[in-house]
């Protein structure tokens, strides 16, 4: 199976297209009954994740063969981040992503998933909220209290 394309994408560092290019790909390889046992389960997870699709990224894991899972200590790490995401456990998302030693392809992406999803959740605290205590934007954003504290939050009064 040629995986050329994901390849170029990650190394590129285009992740809003891997999602839909992976998606594409299993497809084709399903149609013409190739095998599936060198598919990059976690990048493809990683991928609807980074594009906060969580109904396709639940899908996927569920039509992922255990023997991958089991096999590959990443694809469980990518989707234990997701079910933090789909429970709303914010600072669990960081735990689980910076605690595991993610390989060289992974590394840079789930960096990048953390800067997009750190971004989300500050647009929803600054929307969300006219006062807000630094233990929440810890929680929330992932940052020890001093980034929190210096933290720009326009038109947001942080409590300490």
């Amino acid at each position: 199976m040629d995986l050329s394309a994901v390849h170029a994408a990650l190394s590129s560092k285009y992740y809003s297209v891997l999602a839909s290019l992976c998606d594409d790909l299993l497809l084709q390889a399903a149609s013409r009954g190739a095998a599936t046992d060198d598919w990059p389960y976690a990048v493809h997870l990683l991928a609807h994740l980074f594009l906060n699709d969580l109904n396709s990224a639940r899908f996927l894991w569920k039509s992922t063969p255990q023997e991958a899972k089991d096999a590959r200590p990443e694809i469980a790490a990518v989707w234990r981040i997701g079910q933090c995401l789909w429970i709303r456990d914010y600072a669990g998302v960081y735990t689980i992503a910076q605690g595991f030693e993610w390989g060289p392809e992974m590394a840079d992406f789930v960096a990048a998933f953390l800067e997009i999803y750190r971004k989300r959740i500050f647009q929803l605290l600054t929307s969300a909220y006219s006062t807000i205590n630094v233990a929440d934007v810890v929680h929330f954003m992932g940052m020890n209290e001093e980034n929190a504290t210096n933290c720009m939050f326009p038109e947001t009064i942080l409590l300490q």
